[in-house]
């Protein structure tokens, strides 16, 4: 699916598990050693720098609380950081206005990521704690080749109170289906209408391909997770995006479910001309959005309300007692869509979801 034209090596991370899986899955590439961070040597364009894999070692924090704003409601995820960039080239990415990287960088000095990461842990006494690997990367588009999952699902055996959810656009389930034990693990997927998937997830797996490897998973006893994530408004979006949630519950069973979480298109100002720049044909960002309080752009708030009521129903009428949660919105959203509000006489947000480790 990816045509990687070069690996980069630090020689700090040589003689990792990662390295070594890397080396052998692209042994027909050009590989370089460094010793220090690499210079491309001119301009890089962001397509480019999805073509060349970088392994080193992650030095900076390695779990962070996801980057929530005090105006909307958070649902308490932590981040484990295992790469950053990613291979798949989403119009709408957010990652875009983040990222300015010459590569796509693998940390791969997995003996100190997870000594700190059981040291994270325990730190927590015994407290629920949600991982995701899937904020500035796809969690396991790489994962053939990497076999992260595996090294990481070994690791995390011993603690019943942490979940890692690896969220994905892809059908790269390979090494799930090879381990065995599945309860630590939560595998997502980001779904989408089939007229978005095709003309703005470049690269990704299509819904069918999405929704067999989820069944896959639903066989192997994983728990699933799905994330309508971003919707988008477009023409006829009503019938594409309920067309998407029965294919889903065509395939999985709603007690196979952890959750679903669902989000509207929301960019900061930056975004907005690499888009145009980038992705010309992409339509969805000339729509109309409105400055937010956490300094992006969003649908008003009548649109997006619409938007989750429709999902909501959808999805209630195949799998009634679904934890369905929203991405980073506002008290007054979530109670014109549930009719509460987390944490104002009903748990937090972080405590539904903290009840299904």
């Amino acid at each position: 699916m990816f045509q990687f034209e070069k690996i980069i090596i630090h020689r700090e991370v040589a003689d990792t598990p990662i390295a070594g899986n890397i080396r052998r899955a692209f042994k027909n590439l050009p590989l370089e050693w460094v010793d220090r961070e690499p210079e491309p040597g001119g301009p890089i364009s962001l397509r480019q720098s999805k073509k060349v894999l970088y392994l080193t070692a992650f030095k900076g924090q390695l779990v962070k609380p996801c980057p929530g704003t005090r105006e909307y409601i958070c649902c308490g995820y932590q981040i484990l950081n295992t790469a950053t960039n990613c291979p798949i080239d989403c119009s709408y990415c957010i990652l875009q206005a983040y990222f300015n990287q010459s590569y796509l960088r693998i940390f791969a000095n997995t003996d100190e990521i997870f000594a700190r990461l059981k040291a994270f842990v325990k730190e927590q006494e015994g407290r629920p704690i949600r991982l995701g690997t899937g904020e500035f990367t796809d969690s396991l588009v790489l994962d053939p080749f990497t076999r992260f999952s595996t090294l990481l699902a070994e690791e995390i055996a011993a603690f019943p109170q942490l979940a890692v959810e690896l969220k994905t656009k892809s059908g790269a389930i390979e090494n799930l289906l090879l381990l065995p034990r599945v309860d630590r693990l939560i595998i997502s997927w980001s779904l989408n209408a089939e007229e978005v998937i095709r003309k703005e997830e470049h690269g990704a797996a299509g819904l069918a391909e999405r929704l067999e490897a989820a069944e896959a998973c639903q066989r192997k006893g994983y728990r699933l997770g799905f994330h309508f994530d971003p919707l988008i408004f477009f023409p006829g979006w009503e019938k594409a995006y309920q067309d998407t949630v029965d294919r889903l519950f065509s395939k999985i069973g709603p007690e196979h479910i952890a959750w679903i979480s669902l989000g509207c298109f929301r960019y900061l100002p930056a975004l907005k001309p690499i888009i145009q720049e980038r992705f010309p044909r992409s339509r969805f960002i000339h729509e109309e959005f409105i400055p937010a309080l956490d300094g992006k752009r969003r649908y008003p708030q009548a649109r997006r309300v619409e938007m989750y009521r429709r999902l909501v129903g959808w999805i209630r009428g195949h799998a009634p007692g679904a934890l369905i949660y929203l991405c980073m919105e506002n008290p007054m959203v979530w109670n014109k869509v549930f009719g509460f509000i987390p944490g104002e006489g009903h748990p937090t947000l972080t405590e539904m979801l903290d009840a299904r480790i």
